[in-house]
């Protein structure tokens, strides 16, 4: 039953994206002396495809050669930061006050994700009677 709520569902979509977040993250922070390192991050986390990916649709399909292939699209695409402000004489990109501030962001997201996740659960124990 609970894995057909779209709510549920969204709220463990950005958890899961968070947590792959955190381990991008924790890669920068550990490769932080490792020369010409460029630090990566995912793709920013959108609600509206999120919530378009969450609810059923029409699939497309190629029923003909000459047909345009449609393109799957990697939900947490790991991507290279843009340049950041400041880079080590050994080419190293990671600024460890940057990698913090995002791992803290990331914190702030789980634990709202994880709220949303439990009042869900609350709201359908008290329209249970329970």
């Amino acid at each position: 039953m609970y894995d057909k709520l779209t709510l549920v569902n969204l709220a463990q979509s950005r958890m899961d994206w968070v947590a792959r977040r955190q381990e991008v993250l924790s890669e920068n922070i550990a490769n932080a002396n490792t020369p010409k390192y460029i630090p990566q991050d995912l793709k920013p986390y959108n609600f509206k495809d999120a919530l378009g990916e969450a609810v059923p649709s029409v699939q497309i399909k190629a029923t003909n050669a000459s047909h345009i292939v449609p393109q799957m699209r990697d939900e947490q695409k790991v991507v290279d930061t843009k340049k950041t402000f400041e880079s080590s004489p050994d080419g190293n990109a990671v600024v460890l006050e940057e990698q913090m501030a995002k791992v803290g962001e990331a914190k702030t997201a789980y634990e709202m994700a994880a709220n949303l996740f439990q009042r869900q659960f609350k709201l359908i124990k008290l329209a249970l009677g329970k």
